[in-house]
């Protein structure tokens, strides 16, 4: 009887985000198509937590720093126990140390292992060193981020692949969760159109972007409701300027929600008008849920969507496009519902658990 092969996820960041919970989803996948997974994390991490109570294995590494001798001997250890036969590294200590062991490992072992590095942002100019020599590959989550990579002609082009993330679209579509008691209060008390945007609260995700077309959007439409899901360090800005534009009856930001769903299914318009985004996930999931989806042609994001079939694209950070974007899709119901059903197709068929799960197997 053959043995089960092994697979490490490793990730050692304190917080959890979209990048640890498609980890997650990913580790959940290949388990039930008959691999053995372990994640290697932090001890007291968000993501070790969440592991425990979706039972999947986990084994805590401190991963303090990319030389970090405890996190070294550890991952050693599970590798000559375990001998995976790939390790997919979702941060930056601990994909060094998963390299490092792995090309050592291969002095003493005629198994070679696979060492995957995930990244899902590029800052500044990357140096060719790590992508060439360290990593099996390094997997981006769009063609956008594969070409901040290639900007260095030295990094070879066949080390850095994408791979789309995948959505567990039946998981989306059964949610029954409510939104939150005060919302839905807000939604009665406030009857009228509602944009919803899900997005953490940060300059680049365009929250100020949407509020300045809604002081013009709701001179056409006046009960229009822009409803934010998300928290973060912008936050007392947009309340300071939600009061500023006097949008007090029109705008809410709604703190973050266990899923976007609840918010999406009572949505009329879905908006992602980021100026920064590697992909995003937030329309992607909106255009399943066939809600009429406007997106910023910024990033990642072009590859999301079908423009004026899908969705509607409009320049990034263009105030006076996304007005207009929005009165249309406001003043044409039965087109922008026809987006919608389309875009769920799209989606499906780009984006889905199952061919991301093909692609990795195909990877290792």
């Amino acid at each position: 009887m053959s043995r089960i092969q092994s697979i490490f996820f490793t990730d050692s960041s304190i917080n959890i985000g979209g990048q640890e919970l498609q980890a997650l989803q990913q580790i959940i996948s290949l388990n039930q198509v008959g691999f053995k997974l372990t994640l290697l994390c932090k001890p007291h991490s968000a993501i070790l937590e969440r592991a425990k109570e979706q039972g999947i294995a986990v084994e805590e590494i401190p991963f303090r720093n990319a030389l970090h001798i405890t996190s070294f001997k550890k991952v050693f250890r599970m590798i000559r126990k375990e001998t995976p036969i790939a390790i997919f590294s979702h941060g930056s200590h601990d994909a060094l140390i998963c390299s490092l062991i792995a090309k050592w490992s291969s002095f003493f072992s005629k198994d070679s292992i696979a060492v995957y590095r995930i990244k899902t942002f590029q800052h500044g100019y990357p140096l060719s060193f790590a992508y060439n020599h360290l990593f099996t590959k390094t997997l981006t989550p769009s063609f956008y981020l594969r070409s901040l990579f290639l900007k260095n002609p030295m990094i070879n082009p066949r080390k850095i692949e994408v791979l789309y993330p995948g959505i567990d679209f039946s998981k989306l579509s059964k949610v029954d969760d409510l939104l939150p008691e005060s919302v839905l209060k807000w939604i009665s008390s406030h009857p009228g159109p509602i944009i919803a945007h899900g997005a953490i609260l940060r300059g680049e995700k365009g929250h100020h972007i949407i509020l300045q077309a809604l002081v013009e959007v709701k001179k056409k439409f006046p009960t229009i409701q822009y409803l934010m899901a998300g928290d973060g360090q912008e936050r007392s800005f947009l309340e300071r300027e939600i009061k500023k534009l006097g949008l007090e009856n029109n705008a809410l930001l709604i703190g973050s929600l266990q899923s976007i769903a609840p918010l999406l299914k009572v949505s009329t318009i879905a908006v992602l008008p980021s100026l920064i985004e590697p992909l995003g996930m937030f329309q992607i999931e909106a255009q399943y849920l066939e809600v009429p989806t406007i997106v910023s042609r910024a990033g990642g994001i072009p590859e999301t969507i079908i423009h004026q079939e899908t969705g509607l694209m409009v320049e990034s950070g263009d105030v006076r496009a996304w007005i207009t974007a929005i009165c249309w899709m406001l003043d044409n119901p039965i087109k922008a519902k026809q987006m919608g059903v389309k875009g769920k197709k799209f989606v499906m068929a780009k984006f889905s658990r199952e061919s991301n799960t093909a692609q990795m197997i195909k990877l290792i």
